[in-house]
């Protein structure tokens, strides 16, 4: 299992990486953006790498293994989510930093009407430090999880060793070798999920005997789950509605809307938004069929934490080699996500927080090791499990920056301050619903985008007023 381990994962990050050291430019432009050279599709499978991680090998499968149908609800809402924002959004990102002159996407979305937001930019710098990082941690976690249970590791093993991994690549190649593994780390992780769905209906003698055997595992094998916070079809529009919201918090990932960035032209970015989406819809359906799967092969719910059941159900029924490639692909998902978000911080630290913008390429890999130590720390001390973690940075994200990226798509005349309160609202939202525990009743990203929403329409009102 070691072997199978070391090998898939070790031997194909190295040869990639090694491979996108070699057509570094050794510019900062580069490092952060690749020089806009990167093909829409290694783009777009780059793009479903960053948002399909550590989330979906260990939240979303302990999710459905947990909950059952509930996450067929979660996965179209994220679906959905994600087409609205790809078709609002993406040209018009790509056509804006035509020519690649921005760095960050606080560096874009500050340049308004011909003004250079800096209180804005730096606000927005230190909401994806903050956020991210919180992020970055969840898929650490995520690895460290995955090598404490096939290896028997302690926790801090695969975090230290994801961290190592990361650094080695990203360091010496940039986002070209994030996105170049990413691709690479993508393919693995769907290989390694059909491996184990193809072996759990064999297991189960096909699949009808597979779908029967799931219905006997109740609870949650209704269509319409039963088992949240609020009963009934309420209950159930609300997590619906709440799934949606969260996948329209794509709108302020950093490290996700970077990809839009780094196109080129605008016939590259046609070829990405169906390649995207495309990947998309196959990666969540294959994803719930495997997580669904799992409450077959694992039958005592009370026996293990449900964030384990993909690395347990592999365990069950692949011989060593092959529970090696699935935590290979496990842990491959990790870092696929978690190095973009490093580097996404790693920008803002050297683009939107100081006044003008650094130009040091030698600086921007030190952020990127700082981002990296303190992304290390959070998850080797946050207590929170993983499906929390990402939930929590992502709406916050999508609240926040996602609102005064609506705001600035829509070259909207509101001012500095009123774009700044938009953002700051819509993140502090978030933030207060999830430490009162409202977010069993709604996902976060609902409320925070909504004060958001309530705070522009105030100013609005205000400066009609004021006007009249």
């Amino acid at each position: 299992m070691l072997f199978g381990f070391l090998f898939f994962l070790l031997g194909l990050t190295c040869l990639v990486g090694f491979f996108a050291v070699r057509e570094s430019r050794k510019s900062e432009e580069d490092y952060f953006l690749a020089s806009q050279t990167i093909s829409p599709y290694s783009l777009a499978f780059s793009s479903s790498a960053s948002k399909y991680s550590g989330f979906i090998f260990a939240g979303f499968m302990g999710a459905a293994y947990l909950n059952g149908t509930m996450v067929i609800w979660l996965g179209l809402g994220l679906l959905l989510g994600h087409f609205l924002v790809y078709a609002l959004t993406v040209y018009r990102l790509q056509y804006m930093n035509s020519g690649g002159w921005a760095l960050s996407i606080g560096e874009l979305l500050t340049f308004w009407n011909g003004e250079n937001r800096v209180l804005l930019r730096r606000f927005i710098g230190l909401l994806t430090l903050f956020f991210l990082s919180f992020y970055a941690a969840a898929q650490l976690k995520a690895g460290g999880m995955a090598l404490e249970v096939a290896l028997g590791q302690p926790l801090y093993v695969g975090i230290l060793l994801s961290t190592a991994i990361i650094l080695f690549y990203c360091w010496a190649g940039g986002i070209r070798a994030s996105i170049w593994t990413d691709s690479a780390q993508i393919i693995m992780m769907t290989l390694s999920l059909l491996l184990i769905l193809v072996m759990a209906v064999v297991k189960a003698g096909g699949v009808a005997n597979l779908v029967a055997s799931f219905h006997a595992t109740a609870p949650g094998t209704d269509l319409i789950p039963q088992n949240l916070s609020i009963g009934g079809y309420t209950g159930w529009m609300l997590f619906c509605f709440g799934s949606l919201g969260f996948g329209l918090c794509v709108l302020g990932q950093p490290h996700i809307l970077i990809r839009a960035m780094a196109l080129k032209n605008a016939h590259d970015t046609k070829k990405f938004i169906i390649a995207n989406y495309t990947f998309e819809a196959l990666f969540i359906i294959l994803f719930t069929l495997v997580g669904l799967s799992t409450r077959v092969i694992l039958q005592d719910m009370s026996a293990f934490e449900p964030e384990l059941a993909l690395f347990l159900s592999a365990k069950e029924m692949l011989p060593p080699l092959a529970v090696g490639f699935v935590l290979a692909g496990a842990f491959s998902s990790t870092l696929s996500t978690a190095d973009s978000q490093i580097l996404s911080c790693s920008a803002s630290l050297m683009r939107d927080l100081p006044e003008p913008p650094k130009q040091s390429l030698f600086q921007a890999k030190v952020g990127t090791v700082s981002v990296a130590c303190a992304a290390t720390l959070l998850a080797l001390f946050a207590e929170q499990n993983i499906f929390s973690l990402v939930a929590f940075a992502y709406a916050g994200l999508g609240a926040s920056i996602g609102s005064v990226l609506v705001l600035r798509l829509l070259n909207d005349s509101i001012s500095e301050w009123g774009a700044f309160l938009v953002a700051l609202v819509g993140g502090t939202t978030v933030i207060a619903w999830n430490m009162l525990g409202l977010n069993s009743y709604i996902n976060e990203s609902v409320p925070g985008f909504g004060a958001a929403l309530l705070v522009y329409l105030s100013l609005k009102g205000i400066s009609k007023l004021q006007t009249a």
